[in-house]
């Protein structure tokens, strides 16, 4: 049986072979590598600068705008107390009562001393015009008349000042006598409130003090703690140039007009609002998400920005930080596309494809 033939290696034969190799090479660089996918990035837009007013919240308390104690100007028994405590009443009702028997008694005596002096005058005019009489005889009954005039006018006063009434619509808040006693004039009867409008102080530290307009313009709200459905609007009153003793704290006073459906008394804890107006800021300032602000190793700051699909780099100087916010400054502009996650491996020009954030 015949033996297969041998194949030997010569160096020629080794030639062609490497030959043939380097053009099967050669033939599979030809094909170019697939292009690597788009890196996914959230983008938001670029905010103008513009800064807000701020709102500032602090404590207050609710006050009464006036409070005043009532009291007769005369002394006497109390005969009649009208109205309980609590009890809202209006200008000029009768809120309690004296005797005033006494006084009226004094009225009778002063009318008739008047009367009869006035009789006694008439007479020596007459005798006066007849000639009876001289002028000097008549001026002391001249004099007397006046006198018991006063004293006639200054009773039946004396009689008014027997009812107490209420000086302007308000709240009895305390009751301070009962039926029968006998009160000196000027003794305490009531303490009545005004219902027509109410008080809030605040205790502002400085930092607040310093920022807030204290005038006319302030716009201020209130919430009472335990009614927090209602809204009061507020309006500066006056405020203290002098801090509170112990504290380095301004005392600031605004008025509401109170509600019908709540009972807003003194004392009463309540949530003030103030807004702090906006400060000024540079005209080329932007604000953008916190996340989106970049540190190069020399410290300087940049973003990425997503334009025509490709991740630019853009230089930017940082103003400031404001909550989850950077204010900051450069060739940016309103409603520009920046890269807020995933723009820590980026490099300028990389192909990006975009999704907003939520």
């Amino acid at each position: 049986m015949p033996r297969p033939p041998v194949f030997r290696f010569t160096p020629a034969r080794l030639t062609l072979l490497a030959v043939m190799m380097v053009t099967l090479h050669g033939c599979g660089d030809d094909e170019e590598p697939a292009p690597p996918p788009p890196r996914i990035v959230m983008v938001a837009e670029v905010e103008p600068g513009s800064p807000q007013a701020q709102t500032l919240r602090f404590a207050g308390v609710v006050e009464s705008v006036t409070t005043t104690q009532l009291a007769f100007q005369v002394a006497g028994r109390v005969e009649r107390v009208l109205v309980a405590e609590g009890a809202r009443v209006t200008r000029g009702q009768a809120l309690a009562k004296l005797d005033t028997t006494d006084y009226q008694l004094q009225l009778r005596d002063a009318t008739a001393r008047h009367q009869q002096l006035e009789a006694d005058l008439a007479r020596k005019r007459k005798l006066l015009a007849e000639g009876i009489l001289a002028p000097a005889a008549i001026e002391p009954l001249e004099a007397a008349l006046v006198s018991a005039r006063v004293a006639r006018d200054t009773a039946a006063r004396q009689i008014g000042y027997g009812e107490l009434t209420a000086p302007f619509d308000g709240v009895v808040a305390q009751r301070l006598v009962e039926p029968d006693m006998v009160v000196n004039a000027g003794t305490p009867i009531f303490h009545l409130q005004d219902n027509q409008h109410i008080e809030v102080s605040v205790e502002l530290p400085e930092a607040a003090a310093l920022a807030i307009p204290l005038g006319p313009d302030l716009e201020a709200e209130g919430q009472p703690v335990l009614a927090e459905a209602l809204t009061l609007p507020l309006t500066y009153r006056e405020h203290s140039t002098q801090p509170r003793e112990g504290a380095r704290t301004y005392r600031l006073v605004l008025r509401g007009t109170p509600p019908a459906e709540y009972n807003l008394l003194p004392g009463m804890s309540m949530r003030v609002a103030l807004q702090r107006p906006a400060p000024p800021a540079p005209d080329d300032s932007y604000l953008l998400p916190l996340s989106a602000l970049q540190a190069a190793a020399d410290g300087q700051h940049y973003v990425w920005l997503a334009a025509d699909g490709e991740a630019q780099r853009q230089p930017v100087q940082l103003q400031g930080i404001e909550a989850d916010r950077a204010r900051v400054s450069g060739a940016l502009a309103d409603g520009a596309l920046v890269v807020v996650a995933g723009g820590s491996k980026l490099a300028d020009g990389q192909v990006i494809e975009t999704r907003r954030r939520d």
